[in-house]
C-alpha cells in the first residue's frame, strides 16, 4: 500500500511538471528534451527589438517584437550598434552608464526588475559607466546580456561564444566607424 501512494505521488508531481503523462491508467514517463528558448531560436541572443533593415535581418519573423536574425553574429551586431547608437544619442559620446542601459523610461530592458535584481548579484552598480568602444567592456556587456536574456541553462549549452561576440563587434565597429554610419563624428 505504502508502494502505491508513493508511485501515485511521484506520478502527480511528475505529470504537474509535464514529465508524465498517463494513458489507459498507465503512467508514461517523459523526457522532453527542452526546445531552445526565444533568444536561441531568433539567434537574437541580446533580445534586440523594433524594426529597422538590420543587415542580416531574416526574411521570417517568428516572433511580434523580438527580431529574428540569420545567424547569432547578426543579432550581436544589431544589438552592439543598437548600444553604441545610444550612448551617442544620450551623451553625444560613446558611453552608457548601467541605469542608462538597463533602468530608464526607454531602457533596453523590458523587465527592468529582474535586470535590477542580476546586476545587484553581480556587484554591478547602476552607476558604472561602459565606454562602448572598448572591446573588452562590450563583450562583458553582450554575456551579461545573453546570459540574462536566455537564462543560463541555455546560455552554457551555446557554442563558439567568444568567437561569434568577437566577430560580430569586428563588424559592429566597422559600421559605426564608416562613412555609413550618421554619428560616426561623435566616436573617437
Amino acid at each position: 500500500m505504502k508502494w502505491i501512494v508513493v508511485v501515485l505521488c511521484i506520478g502527480f508531481v511528475m505529470a504537474k511538471d509535464n514529465l508524465a503523462q498517463q494513458t489507459d491508467n498507465v503512467l508514461v514517463i517523459i523526457k522532453e528534451k527542452p526546445e531552445p528558448n526565444l533568444p536561441v531560436r531568433t539567434n537574437n541572443w541580446m533580445g534586440v527589438q523594433g524594426g529597422g533593415d538590420w543587415e542580416g535581418l531574416a526574411k521570417e519573423q517568428i516572433h511580434s517584437r523580438q527580431l529574428t536574425f540569420n545567424s547569432a553574429e547578426d543579432g550581436i551586431r544589431a544589438g552592439a550598434i543598437s548600444l553604441i547608437t545610444r550612448a551617442i544619442r544620450k551623451n553625444n559620446k560613446p558611453e552608457l552608464t548601467i541605469n542608462q542601459i538597463f533602468f530608464e523610461n526607454d531602457a533596453w530592458a523590458e523587465d527592468r526588475e529582474s535586470y535590477k535584481m542580476d546586476t545587484m548579484s553581480k556587484g554591478i552598480s547602476g552607476s558604472d559607466t561602459i565606454d562602448v568602444m572598448d572591446r573588452d567592456k562590450m563583450v562583458e556587456l553582450i554575456k551579461f546580456i545573453s546570459n540574462h536574456e536566455m537564462g543560463p541553462n541555455q546560455y552554457n549549452k551555446l557554442k563558439d561564444v567568444d568567437k561569434t561576440i568577437n566577430n560580430a563587434l569586428d563588424r559592429a565597429y566597422e559600421y559605426v566607424l564608416s562613412d555609413e554610419y550618421s554619428l560616426k563624428e561623435f566616436i573617437k
